[in-house]
């Protein structure tokens, strides 16, 4: 009898201290016009890890790792406006690039961060872009806003300035 009573007593004991409680909203922070209600929490270190990767892939001139990175409809929006639709558009310029300036990419900051409600992946990045043509180099700044979904990068956007004489 005494254990029915100290079972009773325990479980009531448990019942009061662990409250039933729904999953706490997650409130994010900034806005996106297009979509009012979108806000935006610090994402995970994954996101940057993939996307270093990404990168090592484009500095090892590795155009098939970065294909199998990208999405197949992926959307590129360059800093001059230019716009690719199709991972096969952005290997044909790759290569080109990579052949006329040899272009090394030196990130040098980067924040993974998700929405929500949405719960997309992005990454915002800044890179140190080196380029050499005919001999002589030239470096600009590049800021890389990337969206991730399902282990591949689905859209980015570059935008680029000047970078500060040494």
């Amino acid at each position: 009898m005494y254990k029915a009573i100290l079972l009773t007593v325990v479980l009531a004991i448990i019942s009061c201290a662990t409250p039933s409680q729904e999953p706490a909203k997650v409130e994010g922070v900034g806005f996106f016009k297009p979509m009012p209600d979108e806000k935006f929490i610090a994402g995970s270190d994954a996101i940057t890890d993939f996307w270093m990767k990404y990168i090592d892939a484009h500095n090892k001139r590795d155009i098939e790792a970065i294909k199998a990175m990208s999405a197949d409809s992926i959307y590129i929006l360059g800093p001059d406006g230019s716009e690719l639709f199709t991972n096969k558009q952005q290997a044909d310029l790759l290569e080109q690039w990579f052949a006329a300036a040899d272009p090394k990419w030196d990130p040098y900051w980067a924040m993974p961060y998700s929405s929500v409600p949405s719960g997309a992946d992005w990454i915002i990045a800044g890179h140190l872009v080196t380029e050499t043509v005919d001999g002589k180099e030239s470096k600009t700044l590049q800021m890389i806003d990337g969206e991730i979904k399902d282990d591949k990068v689905v859209r980015f956007f570059v935008y680029a300035a000047q970078a500060p004489k040494e």
